[in-house]
């Protein structure tokens, strides 16, 4: 149910960040809350039911003001506290980045290598995200795995195009003790 509220949210924040020409910036704000409010020490504060819900509203308002955020965010945020459904944020900063990539035909591509990867390589690989998704602007994370042994994997949406060396030898394994070797 958190993930269809969240979007339901992050729709309502993303019709009003439009209007004011500030996709962007509302997104990583909502990041950067969202990475705030799940701090541990911070969430069991908010979430604690044995603080009255005063005093956690009370909370949640001086680290609003602290983060320094926009009045969209910084107003969601306190909707959400008044409403005991804090523990929502990140979902919503989920779906708000899923509607803006949508939005902007922008996709989101992980890419595992064994060993740093050159950056005619990246660029190569960025075409290769693109064709995939058809999508116009694409948001590449890396990561060097050296469990990989060789080769790369390439992470778009829920699909993994797995061309690692570690994947081969593991289905090599697979057939030969299917085989009886």
């Amino acid at each position: 149910m958190s993930g269809s509220l969240g979007r339901r949210y992050a729709q309502a924040v993303i019709d009003l960040a439009r209007e004011r020409g500030a996709l962007a910036a509302v997104g990583e704000e909502l990041s950067r809350a969202a990475t705030t409010f799940t701090q541990e020490d911070l969430r069991s504060l908010v979430l604690n039911p044995g603080i009255g819900a005063a005093a956690r509203r009370d909370i949640v308002g001086q680290v609003v003001e602290r983060l320094g955020l926009s009045a969209i965010v910084a107003d969601l945020i306190r909707l959400l506290a008044a409403r005991d459904r804090i523990d929502v944020l990140p979902d919503v900063a989920r779906a708000y980045e899923r509607l803006v990539d949508r939005e902007l035909g922008r996709a989101r591509v992980a890419i595992h290598s064994a060993v740093a990867l050159a950056p005619e390589q990246l660029t190569a690989l960025e075409g290769l995200a693109k064709k995939l998704t058809g999508a116009t602007v694409v948001v590449v994370s890396t990561k060097v795995d050296p469990e990989l042994i060789g080769g790369v994997t390439l992470a778009v949406g829920g699909t993994v195009y797995d061309g690692s060396v570690k994947t081969q030898l593991e289905r090599l394994a697979d057939k030969m003790v299917r085989a009886g070797a």
